[in-house]
């Protein structure tokens, strides 16, 4: 890198050398903070870059609950001594493992107290392109400064993969969002919102925006909204026999999903897709359900089949039962979730990118989480594919962090 100096009024050149280390973490979250915190109980070197729980703290709905139970809304050390139920009685606040959904205040606070006593040392930096250099890596960071890595774990969460519905695409900006784009709701008071999906993330924003005075409408292609049931007090032995409780829900499968990822990747890749995407599909928490039904209106069973822009508002044409409604809104937010796609990460250098082997938009990983490139790790939602739908959840922090970390360390021991 070449920085300039003044010198007596004139530039003289300064070639400033890569730091070099051996495990560069991408992205701050709970995935990262969590990989940062095993790899600094082993005792490999480690730097983190991102904003620490960006996605979480700029791009989260204030007011929002977390849907996951407390039990399984933690980062993730070895020794489990920096859990959200320590946290709480620290801090004098009320904790039940399950059936008290955790406020995204307190889950940001909890991840500040993680990060201070787990991994004190993150860098606020951003990687704007990450590249191969011999049997390397290069971070060349916004700052204009580069880091070069014998290891990389990418980490950067979902967001980057948001999905908005292609008939929308043809609305001026400013018209569409998706909720994932939005921090403070405030704005849209007094005014037409109509929110697509029937996921959490869609009927918490409506809920949301209902309750700070917003005019709500959701639009959804499933003939009903599922809604989780709320855990009981106490689950009898044949419950706990008939459906285990698990970091994901009640039943066998999902406590197939949580504690046996590593078999996921053994079975085929077609059902592998399907089950990464679609498992634990769309639904609705249990404490949000009194927010929504009956408190605004929910079109099931409809598609918006045309979209366009009139003026400073959105005309929409709204299919259900083989009829069409126009409909006429100020805007609309897609909460329709994600599609990753790694050719879609902002900083992967095309040259490294076609490196990587891939399938169905997802690395292909071995029982390390490494891609084919060797060195380069995903975490998250990228490794779904490979390790299943726990991936998608912070739980699936409990497997990721161990498996990278214990390679990492061995290999640089």
């Amino acid at each position: 890198m070449t920085t300039f100096m003044a010198d007596e009024g004139r530039l003289r050149v300064k070639k400033m050398s890569p730091r070099r280390i051996k495990n560069l973490i991408i992205g701050a979250g709970p995935y990262g903070l969590s990989i940062a915190a095993h790899l600094r109980a082993w005792n490999a070197d480690c730097t983190i870059l991102g904003r620490p729980m960006d996605n979480w703290s700029c791009y989260m709905p204030r007011g929002m609950l977390l849907k996951s139970e407390p039990f399984a809304s933690c980062l993730w050390d070895p020794h489990r001594r920096f859990t959200l139920e320590r946290f709480s009685q620290e801090q004098r606040l009320p904790y039940r493992a399950s059936g008290r959904p955790v406020s995204l205040a307190q889950f940001l606070d909890y991840a500040q107290w993680f990060r201070e006593r787990a991994v004190p040392q993150v860098e606020d930096e951003e990687v704007v392109e990450l590249d191969r250099r011999g049997q390397g890596f290069t971070a060349t960071l916004a700052s204009g400064d580069a880091v070069e890595a014998t290891n990389v774990i990418i980490a950067t969460g979902q967001r980057q993969f948001r999905v908005i519905p292609s008939v929308l695409k043809t609305v001026p900006n400013g018209c569409v969002s998706h909720t994932s784009d939005h921090a403070d709701l405030s704005s849209f008071r007094d005014r037409h919102v109509a929110v697509v999906g029937l996921g959490q993330s869609a009927l918490e924003t409506a809920a949301l925006l209902h309750e700070q005075g917003a005019k709500v409408c959701v639009i959804g292609r499933n003939q009903e909204v599922e809604w989780i049931n709320p855990p009981p007090e106490v689950r009898s032995l044949m419950r706990r026999i008939r459906a285990p409780q698990s970091g994901l829900g009640e039943s066998w499968r999902c406590v197939g999903y949580c504690e046996l990822p590593r078999a996921f990747r053994f079975a085929n890749r077609e059902w592998r897709f399907r089950t990464a995407v679609g498992a634990l599909g769309p639904s609705g928490a249990w404490w949000l359900k009194n927010r929504v039904a009956g408190k605004l209106p929910v079109l099931t069973g409809s598609e918006i089949v045309a979209a366009s822009a009139q003026e400073n508002r959105v005309e929409l044409m709204v299919r259900a039962d083989g009829r069409l409604t126009r409909m006429t809104t100020d805007h609309v937010m897609a909460g329709t979730g994600f599609k990753v796609d790694i050719a879609r990460i902002p900083f992967l250098a095309g040259s490294l990118l076609k490196q990587i082997k891939s399938c169905f938009g997802y690395p292909v990983l071995n029982g390390n989480m490494e891609a084919s490139l060797p060195g380069l790790f995903f975490a998250g939602s990228m490794s779904a594919f490979s390790f299943g739908p726990v991936m998608r959840f912070m739980f699936g922090g409990k497997h990721a962090a161990p498996l990278i970390a214990r390679a990492l360390a061995r290999r640089t021991a």
